[in-house]
């Protein structure tokens, strides 16, 4: 008996505020991990009750207007969840770096001690960490950042960097292009 293969994956990404680290953007995309094919898109802004800096609005083009009117946290899980539930995604999301999914359960619940429905696993799927382990695999000097990174491996960063939204969608493609890279080997 030969098992289906798992096909459909929610890629996560978020931007936050510094120095207070409260979400204000969440970015996710479903899409087949077998055709490339991005199914779903949700680009959502949280308010985290507080003013943003230059910094972060010059870094990710997030405006204090864009926040004032984001949802809030759990506002916008909510809707993360129905699309990735709404598809049937693996339960483990892809990330880059590792975190983001854990970084929101921690931060919906100091927000709601009472939060129920968490969609994602204990786990996330890092892409960074399998970029990096074949960088060492084969003698190579690690790199930084998402953008570099998929350079080495053939591909271009589309969209704007530190966009929740890109980053996600990015990150999906890097992922895809490492278990293709896997297959060759």
């Amino acid at each position: 008996m030969s098992m289906k293969p798992i096909e459909i994956f929610t890629s996560l990404d978020l931007e936050m505020s510094q120095p207070s680290k409260k979400i204000i953007q969440i970015g996710a995309v479903v899409a087949n991990l077998t055709t490339g094919q991005i199914l779903d898109r949700l680009s959502v802004f949280v308010n985290p009750n507080e003013r943003i800096s230059p910094f972060i609005t010059e870094l990710t083009g997030i405006k204090q207007q864009d926040v004032d009117n984001g949802l809030t946290l759990e506002e916008a899980y909510r809707k993360l969840q129905r699309m990735h539930e709404n598809y049937g995604s693996f339960i483990n999301c892809i990330t880059w770096g590792g975190g983001d999914s854990q970084e929101l359960l921690e931060q919906i619940k100091k927000e709601n001690p009472h939060f129920e429905g968490w969609c994602f696993g204990r786990r996330w799927i890092d892409t960074k960490t399998l970029f990096v382990s074949w960088r060492f695999a084969n003698g190579q000097p690690i790199q930084g950042g998402l953008a570099r990174s998929m350079t080495k491996v053939g591909l271009k960063f589309e969209g704007r960097k530190h966009n929740a939204l890109d980053d996600s969608e990015n990150t999906f493609r890097m992922y895809r292009r490492m278990l293709e890279m896997l297959k060759e080997v």
